[in-house]
């Protein structure tokens, strides 16, 4: 069917446009660092954005719930496969990647027969030397590395936006109440980069006290103090409760 190549590559571009287009209302999943490991947090109308992975690593999806959690079942599986095989401190999110999942995902993506994954992932690792390391990858299978945090949406001018903020605040040396009070203002900051019509559109809250009150706030954290092998833990309804309280006038 697609024996001539311009032919396969307008079929590729067709794919991404489309993927592109139902992944824009997807909102955004913010991972920065803090001063004792890595936060991960996102508004959602139901929870299902922030998962755990393995002992130190953690996912933030958008896109299709299906998508998303098909995905998430692959990493885990890869992960304990590869703890399994060789050992837990071979599992990292730059092997999980380059030799399982992004492979599959651009296989899958170049088969213009077969429907693509509608999603986007965020990925935070805090490796061996208690650094926290930030990974993006996209529906097509590329991904890329992240210093001072990363940060998926649907809408690229607010992706964007937020990437260069996340390059400017030194959020590595903030505690973590700081550090979710200024994600959550970042969040809102966003929105001013969505067309008025797109927000109408997709009836998207507009204000933080809008997702306070219509949304869910799911975070999580990898904390390097925990005491324990498995750093991952949810961030605590009292925990969000206050950083709400500091946020909203």
């Amino acid at each position: 069917m697609f024996e001539e190549p311009f032919r396969w590559m307008e079929a590729i571009s067709t794919r991404h446009s489309y993927v592109q287009e139902k992944l824009r209302k997807g909102q955004p999943v913010i991972a920065v660092p803090y001063d004792q490991g890595a936060l991960l947090m996102g508004f959602s109308p139901q929870p299902g954005k922030i998962f755990e992975i393995y002992d130190r690593i953690a996912l933030g999806g958008l896109g299709h719930p299906a998508d998303v959690e098909k995905l998430r079942m692959t990493l885990l599986d890869l992960a304990h496969l590869e703890g399994f095989n060789r050992s837990a401190q071979d599992v990292t999110i730059a092997r999980l990647l380059q030799f399982g999942i992004a492979p599959a995902l651009k296989q899958n993506f170049e088969e213009v027969m077969r429907a693509p994954y509608l999603v986007q992932l965020v990925l935070v690792e805090i490796d061996q030397e208690g650094q926290a390391r930030f990974y993006r990858l996209n529906y097509d299978g590329h991904w890329e590395t992240f210093k001072n945090g990363a940060v998926i949406a649907g809408n690229d001018k607010a992706a964007q936006w937020i990437g260069k903020e996340l390059a400017r605040i030194p959020f590595a040396g903030m505690p973590l109440d700081q550090a979710l009070r200024e994600t959550c203002k970042l969040w809102e900051d966003s929105l001013r980069q969505v067309d008025e019509e797109e927000k109408e559109k997709n009836q998207m809250p507009v204000t933080l006290k809008e997702a306070f009150e219509q949304w869910t706030l799911e975070a999580a954290v990898l904390g390097r103090d925990s005491g324990r092998r498995n750093l991952y833990r949810r961030v605590t309804p009292e925990e969000i409760e206050q950083a709400r309280k500091a946020v909203l006038p």
